[in-house]
């Protein structure tokens, strides 16, 4: 079943709808000092900014490095599978169910406790 639903509404509405705070003062305040040359404010915003920005990139970077790893680790299961034994005797006849790699953590992955 679908359901499709059109509303007109503001995003004022929608934010008390939500039941969002209203964050207008908040920004009237920042934009009041910043129109004033409040410098060690904006330095700080920048910093800020800056830092957690740098910890996104980092965070995906390491998210596309596992990603990647998890997936060459894929493909080279999905070929030495692929391959047939040539010549066996009867020490290699008895086969051992193929045990998946443990996958590994990241330090920021492991809980915290």
């Amino acid at each position: 079943m679908k359901i499709h639903v059109e509303v007109e509404i503001s995003p004022e509405e929608m934010r008390r709808l939500v039941g969002l705070p209203d964050a207008q003062p908040l920004w009237d305040a920042v934009y009041k000092r910043i129109g004033e040359g409040d410098s060690e404010m904006i330095q700080q915003m920048a910093k800020t900014a800056f830092t957690e920005g740098m910890k996104t990139i980092d965070l995906s970077a390491r998210v596309l490095k596992s990603l990647s790893g998890l997936a060459s680790n894929r493909k080279g299961s999905d070929k030495t599978a692929s391959k047939t034994p040539e010549a066996t005797d009867d020490k290699t006849s008895k086969s051992t169910p193929n045990k998946a790699a443990p996958l590994r953590r990241s330090a920021s992955s492991k809980s915290k406790t």
